[in-house]
């Protein structure tokens, strides 16, 4: 139950603190600099040293690439059959094809399924971030407004190489094999312990209800193929494939998060359909709260 008190007091003291400016305009930059610069990467050292590899976890390093696959696929039918345009399609592939597996999904893995579990998370998270850097960025390129705009493999490179999240997840399954870092725990422990609560209030000044009238189709189909389709057709292959158990559940799970706040950026970027984008991601996390916890019993239900 404390968990849940924290997501809601957390998201709540956003979107206050935002309301009554007590908090400056960008200030939710420097709380995203220490998540990733920091917190995540002190998650990646305490738990992905004890992680022990288990095949499910392929099933997790799929999961994002089948929501993001679906995604491409789905919006691409949608384009054709609406008439809508390709800038939009492109963004809509995008804000439903990726999931908020970190800030809002750490928090609801350690509500739900407890913090051992988390390691499961990290793993889904550095996939979802690979996706965004590579395909994203390419799926973003297409869609741009820049006519001929050519895909630059330098830069997708940079991108994936130089985010903090990776490094520190990269240096977390290394360094220990070299070094004993195990007085270290309580440290990394401590760190790691401010991620949600500051993901969380960084999420609630950045949270935008605004809804375009004319849009609203459109994030109705975003926001039906990323909290009900998506997750439902990952569940079905893991069916198909016979899988029971935490790792499943829990990888599962991530796949039913709601928008992920950090392709804002890359819709910015490239000039796609921020004012949809943006709306996508208000409204998938209010909406993603409930439709997490029903998500929650179906896998706990038909995945033990």
């Amino acid at each position: 139950m404390s968990n849940f008190i924290l997501i809601i007091f957390c998201l709540s003291a956003g979107i206050i603190s935002r309301k009554f400016n007590w908090v400056a305009k960008d200030g939710f930059k420097a709380l995203n600099a220490w998540v990733l610069y920091f917190g995540l990467p002190a998650l990646s050292f305490n738990f992905l040293p004890k992680l022990q590899w288990d095949n499910s976890l392929l099933f997790t390093m799929l999961g994002p690439i089948i929501v993001l696959s679906g995604s491409i696929l789905f919006f691409y039918i949608l384009e054709k059959v609406t008439k809508i345009s390709k800038r939009t399609s492109h963004t809509l592939m995008l804000i439903a094809g990726l999931s908020n597996t970190s800030f809002v999904g750490f928090p609801l893995i350690t509500a739900y399924f407890g913090v051992e579990a988390l390691p499961i998370g990290i793993v889904s998270d550095q996939m979802t971030f690979f996706l965004l850097s590579t395909v994203g960025v390419i799926v973003a390129m297409k869609g741009s407004l820049k006519k001929n705009k050519k895909v630059d493999f330098l830069f997708i490179l940079k991108r994936v190489f130089t985010f903090p999240p990776l490094i520190g997840c990269l240096l977390a399954l290394s360094i220990p094999r070299i070094i004993d870092l195990s007085s270290l725990d309580e440290f990394f422990r401590i760190l790691g312990s401010t991620v949600s609560p500051i993901a969380l209030f960084s999420i609630g000044l950045q949270l935008n209800f605004a809804i375009v009238k004319t849009e609203i189709p459109n994030i109705i189909y975003a926001l039906v193929y990323k909290l009900i389709i998506a997750p439902g057709i990952v569940a079905l292959i893991a069916i198909w494939l016979g899988l029971k158990g935490e790792i499943p559940q829990v990888s599962m799970f991530e796949m039913a998060m709601p928008s992920l706040v950090a392709t804002s950026i890359i819709l910015s970027q490239f000039k796609l359909n921020s004012k949809v984008g943006n709306s996508v991601i208000g409204l998938s996390i209010p909406i993603g709260l409930l439709t997490t916890y029903m998500w929650y019993h179906l896998l706990t239900t038909y995945f033990l």
